[in-house]
């Protein structure tokens, strides 16, 4: 008799089973959380780099229909094997019967479950609906295997609450555990009261191993409870995390494009001002020639000396614009504010996190102590620093090596280092004397503006950058500036 049964409640539990599986597989978040900001790595990837890895989860309707799917995939599967195994196998006519009704009503009930799903009108509560009756199949099941004769397979109702725990609520897990223990004791009331006949006679402990069965299926209950909450609090934080990385990606988009910009009106003002400079000498120039040309000691004709005024009117104006457009040039005066190289050394490390992530980079920091006050622009530095550290994830992004970028800051006397070092492969002895000039670039499509535009704003403040190759491998920047009270006026 047990044997007939024991079909039914192992497909209820791998009914149920899947359906956990498929819901926690399809909703689990993989951001990444920044480690705290001391001589620890900060963003550390282990799995190999992919070229692309999408930064937006499937919306909850695309889970929830996923997930619908797969239940009614293995409803309607489970139900019809066992129906199928209980005509094959089954003997006893008042077992078989019972089977084949909790089968046939198993899938029958897939028809107004997928209605009421197409209505969409309290879909959590139709969740919990279909639950209790999974319950209340499996009772069904668990009283033609024999009620208080099948006392024995009551573990079957464990699955209970370790599903509703996980894929609903720490509280659905409370009911539907409780549900199926009164369920049961309902039947097996109904039995020794004799409104319900004995399937199979039970064994002379049946009791006691109902009670065992029952305290291990409450116990495992509110373990569940626990759990889920526990498991419902890490999620919920993993999603505040993954919202906190896309909109710090999507901050570092918007900064990349305003450094961008900002290099560029940078070096056009160098270029222009250049530019500016060396015309006015020619036309000074011109301006003597001209002054020569008038006394020559001849006389010239109306119509030569009125070329010539024309020539000077031109020359003065054509100085005079050059003039306005040497003023435009001109850089103004960096504002100062004071600076904690710590904290642009932590903006960086978030900025950057999603980005090490995908190309499977480690970003290591190393701050013993605080380093001194700097006397710069937040948001000059910071672009500075990110400069630096994109070359460096640019060359360690094909790199088949370790892929380690690390930070530091210390305060040495009177002046604050900051250093950004890699594991690549550094720079190039034909390339590393021009790493800094305007418009010199060995990547395809750079501007050359990059370090260029690092160096000028690290030079305002009074501080100097400079890069060298490592004896130990890589490429290294060095940022020196003075500390806040040490930095001469301007």
């Amino acid at each position: 008799m047990s044997r007939t049964w024991a079909p039914l409640g192992h497909g209820v539990c791998l009914a149920t089973l899947w359906h956990f599986v498929s819901e926690t597989s399809s909703s689990r978040l993989t951001p990444t959380d920044p480690a705290p900001f001391v001589r620890t790595p900060i963003a550390v990837v282990r799995e190999a780099p992919a070229p692309e890895v999408p930064l937006t989860r499937p919306s909850a309707s695309e889970r929830r229909r996923r997930q619908l799917h797969q239940e009614f995939a293995v409803r309607v599967t489970v139900a019809a094997l066992l129906l199928l195994f209980n005509e094959a196998v089954a003997t006893d006519h008042t077992i078989s019967a019972i089977i084949r009704l909790t089968t046939l009503l198993s899938l029958v009930l897939n028809v107004p479950y997928y209605l009421a799903i197409r209505t969409g009108v309290a879909l959590r509560a139709q969740a919990y609906v279909r639950t209790f009756i999974d319950v209340a199949l499996t009772t069904m099941g668990l009283y033609g295997a024999g009620g208080l004769g099948a006392a024995q397979y009551l573990g079957v109702y464990t699955i209970v609450p370790i599903y509703t725990a996980f894929v609903f609520s720490a509280r659905a897990c409370v009911l539907a555990t409780g549900f199926a223990t009164v369920s049961y004791l309902i039947v097996v009331a109904l039995q020794l009261t004799h409104w319900l006949p004995f399937t199979q006679q039970p064994l002379p402990e049946a009791w006691i191993i109902a009670a065992f069965n029952l305290l291990i299926v409450n116990v495992v209950g509110v373990l569940s409870a626990l759990a889920a909450e526990a498991y419902q609090l890490n999620r919920r934080r993993l999603a505040r995390l993954y919202g906190q990385l896309e909109r710090a990606h999507d901050e570092a988009l918007k900064l990349n494009g305003e450094i961008q910009g900002a290099a560029r009106r940078f070096v056009l003002a160098d270029v222009v001002g250049g530019v500016t400079h060396d015309v006015r000498n020619a036309l000074q120039g011109a301006f003597g020639h001209l002054w020569l040309a008038r006394r020559t000691g001849r006389t010239l004709s109306p119509e030569a000396a009125s070329h010539l005024d024309q020539a000077e009117q031109a020359c003065e104006n054509a100085m005079r614009i050059l003039r306005t457009t040497l003023d435009m040039a001109r850089r103004p005066t960096p504002e100062r504010e004071p600076v904690a190289p710590a904290e642009i050394l932590r903006r960086v490390a978030e900025l950057k996190a999603v980005e090490f992530r995908r190309d499977g980079i480690t970003l290591v920091t190393d701050v013993p102590t605080a380093p001194p006050i700097v006397l710069g622009s937040h948001y000059q530095l910071l672009q500075v620093l990110l400069n630096v550290v994109g070359n460096a994830q640019e060359e360690l992004r094909h790199s088949a090596g370790r892929r380690v970028i690390t930070l530091s800051a210390r305060g040495t006397g009177n002046r604050v280092i900051l250093e950004v070092h890699d594991t690549g492969a550094g720079i190039a002895p034909n390339v590393l004397p021009h790493i800094f000039e305007p418009f010199y670039t060995t990547k395809p499509g750079g501007s050359g503006l990059g370090l260029s535009i690092s160096a000028g704003i690290v030079e305002a403040f009074g501080g100097t950058l400079v890069g060298e190759n490592r004896r130990e491998g890589g490429a290294l920047f060095r940022i020196t500036l003075p500390a806040a009270g040490r930095l001469s006026p301007a």
